[in-house]
This record gives structure tokens, C-alpha cells and sequence, in this order.
């Protein structure tokens, strides 16, 4: 599904005019669906805007809330810079499939580190389909962590 035009529209604006206010160069793309989550990837030489979680975490609420005041559609945002959260997913895919892996051989259930949830749900979504084992989450807060265990059933 492309994305509606309008709500790009939307965002370019607001990225645009953040951008000139930080007196930032960079440049940036933006994919994916609303229905699902929208990426968007912050090239250059960001100073204002290093890549750590919690600025662009605030980055993106504020994008989701004007997205939703000016068009009343709520939409799961990633801002990323420089592709650094799209090599992380990577990262933690294969570990997922590698750990699934010896799980499975070795039917040892293994407790990940504590995560943020935007990981944990990689994990998750990564081996929902992976034969013979089966994720859940324990733990509150900021100890949240997935499981990856044998599956018996």
C-alpha cells in the first residue's frame, strides 16, 4: 500500500521546517505504510541530532501527535539517522535466527537481555513462524526481556 500523500506531505513539512530550525543540512527519505510503520532515514552530518534513542523517541511522538492532530491518523514512526536503527534490526534479526537456532538443537530455553520494546517486537515478529520454539516477554519496565524457548506443543 503506498503511503497517502498527504500524510508525507505532513511529514516532509515538519521535518523540513525542524531541520531549518536546528540549522541542520541533511537530507532524508521516507517509506513504509501507515497502517503499519512509517521509517524515516535522517542523512548527513547530524549534530543536533545525535542517534541516541531517547531525542528521537521524542522526535517521533511529536510527529505521530501532529500527524494525528492535522489528519487523525495514528501511525507507528521510526526516525532513524544515518541507518543506524535499519543495521540494528539486522543485527538483532540474525541473532534471533541464530539463537532459535541453538534453542531448537539444544532444547534450552535462553532469557535475552533487557531490551527496548521496539526490539523486543523484532525478536517476536522475527520467530513468530520459526519452527519448534515459541518467544514471550517477562519482566517490567526497563528489565523487559524476551525468552526464546522450546516449543512442546
Amino acid at each position: 500500500m503506498e503511503m497517502d500523500p498527504a500524510i508525507q506531505a505532513e511529514i516532509k513539512g515538519y521535518l523540513t521546517d525542524l531541520l531549518a530550525i536546528l540549522e541542520e543540512e541533511a537530507s532524508f527519505e521516507i517509506e513504509g505504510d501507515p497502517d503499519d510503520e512509517i521509517y524515516i532515514d535522517l542523512t548527513g552530518n547530524l549534530f543536533s541530532l545525535p542517534d541516541e534513542r531517547p531525542i528521537l523517541a521524542g522526535l517521533e511522538h511529536l510527529l505521530r501527535v501532529t500527524i494525528h492532530r492535522k489528519m487523525g491518523k495514528d501511525c507507528a514512526i521510526v526516525i532513524d539517522v544515518n541507518g543506524a536503527v535499519k543495521r540494528r534490526r539486522a543485527e538483532l534479526i540474525r541473532f534471533a535466527l541464530s539463537t532459535a537456532e541453538s534453542v531448537r538443537q539444544e532444547h534450552k530455553r535462553v532469557r535475552l537481555n533487557p531490551m527496548p520494546s521496539r526490539e523486543r517486537r523484532t525478536i517476536h515478529i522475527t520467530l513468530a513462524n520459526f519452527p519448534g520454539i515459541k518467544t514471550y516477554s517477562i519482566g517490567q519496565s526497563d528489565v523487559r526481556r524476551v525468552v526464546i524457548e522450546p516449543d512442546e506443543t
